[in-house]
Parts: structure tokens; sequence; C-alpha cells
């Protein structure tokens, strides 16, 4: 077996690509994200109950959040000539957001709001769509190109165009540069797109749909309208291009482990910025509760919270009173191949009379570090989710958690063992993102193949960048560049990440 060459790169423990997974007896775990303080309420006029599709990016000078603004009636009706408005909130620090006054477009008689674009019904300017923005980290963009939006302009027999509008700022859009990325698709929910600089090459995720082996002699495709209520399911496609401008062809990505068959898009794809050559997403699940191809009322959700508001929805349509969403965890080494977990990274949570519906857990699109609001405690990501939809004026909710601490690989009340595949690495010494018990417990091991041996002492405590003690600690340089495995034995902790370095 080739040696891995992990060189001084933080290694996350989000799959099996270092693990040897025959011998290795720790497991995998899931750790769902802590809701913290909420941090915007969506209640001026033209926001509402429906104001989600949040994109979040850092300009380098503001966090820009963007988002719509919606009133869900006006999304279900077919008189109400209104549909959303794209609205912009900023901050300095990813906690306290401001909604600046643009003085762009007209709403009921003022241009006193932050609104960006508006989308009517018959409003066919490429940038009243949902916006899908992104700061572009090119360093050969154009200075007024650095801030792209993509939208989809929808066209008569459910045919749709995908387009990206340059920008120098985020809030006024080149329509004259607005150019074709993509067209024939199904783009109903928000695109992620961002400047690869590992490979040196764009990435965008899109929604897709596709028909599962079992129905495809029943329909020449999932674009036929008859496959559409019980049949077709949401998938994630993949594109890339080198310039932005000329794309590949649209293939659905694909999973290196046994998963369910669920159904997911808002895909949420984006670069780990603590180890960028991995990919990390969080796509909602929809489950839309069909029982022997068509959809019924659950007995379960008589005893379910909001079922009033559930069965208002359900006469409008069925799907908006019973299907249910929530979140996953997935990750990428080459962007294309994913691996999954699906233990939910995020629920529905308690029952409150506002959750348990079709819209929870659809995070922003973009992570913040921030300070933990423990005094002494190490920085936590930050991740905005909506949450209320539907019923009430939308609330921007902030989730954390720690550093590297989507997934680990775990030991309980019983010791386990991790043991690698050979890899090489360059370093004097080795960190580790670990926790453990009071009573927990690590061991490190690294053996080359020549036999030569560094072992740890006891290693406990909870630390996102825990310097690993050796006993031989001269043996780690010694063990530079040579090809070594190893083994971690471990009891009541958790391994989320280890790099190596001075």
């Amino acid at each position: 077996m080739k040696a891995i060459d992990i060189g001084t790169r933080r290694e996350c423990f989000f799959d099996d690509y270092l693990i040897d997974t025959e011998k290795t007896t720790a497991e995998f775990m899931v750790h769902q994200p802590t809701r913290r303080e909420t941090v915007m309420v969506n209640n001026l006029p033209w926001e509402g109950d429906g104001s989600t599709s949040q994109h979040l990016f850092w300009d380098g000078q503001k966090w820009h959040l963007h988002y719509i603004g919606r009133k869900m009636d006006n999304a279900t009706s077919k008189d109400e000539e209104l549909l959303y408005v794209n609205c912009l909130a900023l901050s300095d620090d990813g906690l306290k957001w401001e909604k600046p006054v643009l003085n762009i477009c007209e709403n009921n008689g003022s241009t006193e709001n932050n609104i960006l674009s508006i989308r009517n019904r018959n409003n066919d300017d490429i940038i009243s769509t949902v916006m899908s923005p992104f700061y572009d980290g090119n360093p050969n963009c154009p200075a007024d190109e650095k801030i792209k939006t993509i939208h989809v302009k929808h066209l008569p027999e459910h045919f749709n165009q995908l387009w990206m509008v340059p920008s120098s700022d985020g809030i006024h859009f080149d329509r004259d540069k607005a150019f074709l990325v993509d067209e024939g698709g199904y783009y109903d929910s928000t695109a992620c797109c961002f400047w690869d600089n590992e490979t040196k090459k764009y990435r965008l995720y899109i929604r897709e749909y596709y028909l599962p082996d079992e129905y495809k002699n029943m329909f020449k495709s999932a674009k036929d309208e008859a496959s559409y209520t019980y049949y077709r399911k949401r998938g994630i496609a993949y594109m890339e291009s080198k310039d932005c401008k000329n794309w590949s062809k649209r293939k659905m990505i694909a999973f290196t482990n046994e998963v369910i068959d669920a159904e997911l898009y808002e895909n949420k794809i984006q670069p780990y910025y603590r180890a960028p050559h991995m990919y990390i997403g969080f796509p909602t699940r929809y489950n839309g509760r069909c029982y022997n191809g068509q959809r019924g009322w659950p007995k379960n959700m008589d005893e379910m919270c909001g079922k009033e508001a559930r069965q208002k929805r359900y006469e409008k349509e069925d799907r908006f009173g019973v299907a249910t969403t929530d979140c996953i965890f997935i990750s990428s080494r080459d962007g294309e191949n994913f691996y999954r977990h699906d233990e939910a990274f995020m629920r529905p949570g308690p029952e409150n009379g506002t959750n348990w519906k079709y819209g929870d857990r659809y995070p922003a699109w973009g992570l913040i570090e921030t300070p933990s609001p423990i005094e002494g405690e190490q920085n936590e990501i930050s991740m905005l989710v909506p949450e209320k939809s539907w019923l009430k004026d939308v609330e921007v909710v902030r989730y954390a958690i720690r550093l590297d601490g989507f997934v680990s690989l775990h030991s309980g009340g019983k010791e386990k063992v991790i043991i690698t595949k050979p890899f090489t690495f360059r370093g004097e010494n080795l960190y580790a993102n670990l926790s453990t018990s009071a009573y927990g417990y690590m061991y490190f091991t690294l053996t080359a193949e020549d036999g030569t041996t560094a072992e740890s002492y006891e290693i406990f405590g909870d630390d996102t960048d825990k310097k690993i003690s050796f006993k031989e600690p001269e043996k780690i340089k010694e063990l530079q560049e040579k090809t070594v495995v190893m083994t971690v034995k471990m009891f009541d902790a958790d391994l989320y990440a280890i790099h190596f370095g001075k």
C-alpha cells in the first residue's frame, strides 16, 4: 500500500481516508451543534416567515448575509404578484448584524430598505430570482467581479437556465456582464459555488432530480412531470470550471460509503477553511412521508406540535403539511465523491410549535469562527440557521460547534483503538484535537517500517490543538518522511483531527 503523504496539513476524521477500517474499533460519531442566541429577526414588512435561502461570506472587510424576504402565503398563491425580495445584512464579527439602507429598490413607495432586487411573478430581471452569492478567491479575478451571484432564469415549459452575475461590492450587480452557466436543469434551491485554491478551479453544486432505479422504466426521465409528486427524488449535481465561464456538464455527486436512499438538497457544500483540501456540506434531508406511492396524513401528526397550522398547509398542498426536514454532514477530498453520515447533524429538536416541518434545518452557506462565550475556552465555529419559517417572522439563530468538531472517532466505556493506513509526515511535534472524560485517556504510538517506535505518555483533557507528549520526543524528528502507522488506544474519548508541525 502506497503511503499517504499528509505533510503538515490538518487531517480531520470526517471520513475513513486515513483509517485502516479493518483494524480500527473506534467508531465515527456525528456531533450536533449547540444552539446559541438569536442574532437577527426578519420582521421588516418585506421579510417575514419565508426569509430563508441564506448565503454568508466575508469580503475582506465585512460579513455579508444574503437572504430572501418572503411571506409564505405569497409563495403558494397563484394570485399574489410579489413573490419575494432579495435582502442584505452586514456584520463586522458575525454576531451583531445590521440591515443597511441601500436605496436601490422601491417598496411601498420608499427605497429606504435593505432590498437588492424584487421578484414579481412576471419579472425577468436577471438578478430577481434567489441570490446565491460568493466571494471569488481567484487571485486573477478582476476587482470589479470579486463577488458573484448565481440566478435561475425561468423559461416556458419548465426549461430553466443558470446565470452568473458579477459585482464589485455584493450590492450593485453588473447585468451587462451576466453570463450563462448551464441550462435545462432544476435549480430551484440555492446553488453553492466557490474558487478552490487547492486545485485552481471553480466548483459548483446545484439541485438536480433523479429517478431511482425501480422507476426508470415508468418514465422517460426525471423531467417527466408525471414523476414529480411521488417518484423522482432530490439530489445534488456537480459542475466545475477553470475560468468560471466554461463549465463541465453537470453530473450527480457520488457517495463512497453505503448510505440510505434519502432525498438531499440545499447542499451547502464549501471548502473547510481549517483543512482546505477537504470539502464539507450540510445538505437538507427531505422526508415527504410517501406510503405505497402516495402521500397521506400520518396518524402521528395528530400528536405533533403545530397541528392546526400543519393541517392548513396540508390543505394547500399535502407535502406542505406532512413533509419534514433535517440536516446531515458530508465530506469529500476530490469534490465529486463524498463520505456521508446518515445520522442527523441537525435534528428538528424538541417540539415547540414552530419546528418539525418542511423547512427545518436549512443552515446558511458559510462558517464563521467566533470567540467562545465562556471565558478562557477556545474559539468555536458558528453557523447561522433560520427558524420559525411558515409560522412567524424568521429568526436567524447562531449554532456553535467546536473547531473540527463535526465528526470524531469515538470510544465510550470500552477501550477502542484507531489504526491508520501507512503515511508520511513533516514536523517535529504531533498535535491533536481531542476530548476525554476525567477518567478517559489516549495513548499515541508511531511505528515506522524499520521498527522505530515513538510512544506517548497518557494523554487526557479537552483541547482543539493539544501537543502530544512523547517519552522520547526526539524520535518524532527521526520519523519525519519515513512511512509510519499511528495507533491510538482510547477510552471514553473523541479524536477529531491531527496535524504535525514545529
